[in-house]
């Protein structure tokens, strides 16, 4: 029978730096769009989804991205540019005028077929300026979360419940984790929906499909993504019963 063991201490801990993707608390997708974004378009996720919003990139963002790439390689082609991350052609054709308008990069033929794009000093220093406000973006957006988190936590603590289970794998997870350890709640357990499910080992804990996450014996299940939350809710409510077991979710 599964009982959600941890592993040996040779697993690694995994758990990525706050500052390596901006954190988003909910504010809603207007919010989410209007300053940083955390993930490039992805079409099939749109398609999966129906919703490309939530993954759209700032502009800001965009340009930090494509200044990065242009750095490393300034030859690259738009076609590439716009493959590698997952905008359309003409985006990043009208995101590279405008880079060139504003004086951030240089536009050189090498020949008929190949384009050089050089990052100016000007360019350098917006990409600098991008960097920084990236850096505080993450640190601000991480401490928010990591507050909201720790409410839902003591509310758990306050109601008598102990034993915890985390249903949804994602960077809000990890900062779940790192807040978990402040409090007087035990983590049980990790589910994923049974379609997304993949065996695989974090914070020292097998992940399973949430179908067995009764067998965990759970006191409450964070919903600890941002994405199909309400899908995640009705799925435990199918699984205990209406009313038969504490649901939280990180950002209601």
């Amino acid at each position: 029978m599964f009982t959600g063991r941890t592993v040996d201490e040779n697993c690694p801990l995994i758990y990525k730096s706050c500052l390596s993707i901006p954190f988003f608390p909910c504010k809603g997708r207007e919010d989410q769009n209007r300053g940083f974004g955390r993930f490039w378009v992805d079409s099939e996720m749109d398609r999966k989804t129906g919703d490309s919003n939530v993954f759209k990139p700032s502009e800001e963002m965009r340009d930090l991205h494509l200044l990065e790439e242009l750095e490393k390689n300034p030859a690259v082609s738009q076609r590439e540019l716009s493959h590698r991350f997952g905008i359309a052609l003409g985006v990043t054709n009208a995101c590279l005028k405008r880079m060139a308008r504003k004086g951030w990069i240089r536009v050189r033929d090498l020949n008929r077929r190949k384009i050089e794009y050089c990052l100016t000093p000007k360019g350098f220093e917006e990409k600098a300026r991008l960097t920084f406000r990236l850096i505080s973006s993450t640190v601000q957006h991480y401490a928010s979360l990591k507050k909201m988190i720790g409410e839902r936590f003591l509310e758990m603590e306050r109601n008598g419940l102990n034993r915890v289970v985390f249903y949804g794998l994602s960077d809000e997870m990890e900062v779940a984790f790192v807040t978990l350890q402040g409090v007087n709640l035990r983590l049980v357990g990790i589910v994923e929906d049974d379609g997304k499910f993949k065996p695989q080992i974090l914070f020292g804990f097998e992940v399973e499909p949430v179908s067995r996450v009764k067998e965990l014996k759970p006191d409450c299940v964070l919903i600890t993504s941002l994405t199909e939350n309400g899908k995640k809710r009705e799925r435990l409510q199918e699984i205990f019963g209406p009313n038969s077991i504490c649901i939280k979710d990180i950002c209601l």
